[in-house]
């Protein structure tokens, strides 16, 4: 699905909602992923290529090495 056609679904299912606080929800996400420091997107786009060249711990090794760590809460 291509940029275009992904904000009109989009666009479709916002226009069906009929809920005025989700839509706010949606709209204060929204601004708040616009508002992101430069700082803050930097470390992101660190995080997705560490994440894309393999450099990240699979979640179910880090689930295991919590429930080893945490065992008390994980009952």
């Amino acid at each position: 699905m291509n940029i275009q056609t992904s904000k009109i679904e989009l666009a479709k299912i916002v226009l069906d909602i009929d809920n005025p606080d989700l839509i706010q929800e949606i709209v204060d996400f929204i601004q708040s992923k616009e508002n992101l420091s430069d700082e803050q997107k930097h470390r992101i786009d660190e995080a997705i290529y560490s994440l894309e060249n393999n450099e990240g711990t699979p979640h179910d090794a880090v689930m295991e090495e919590t429930k080893n760590r945490y065992s008390k809460y994980f009952k």
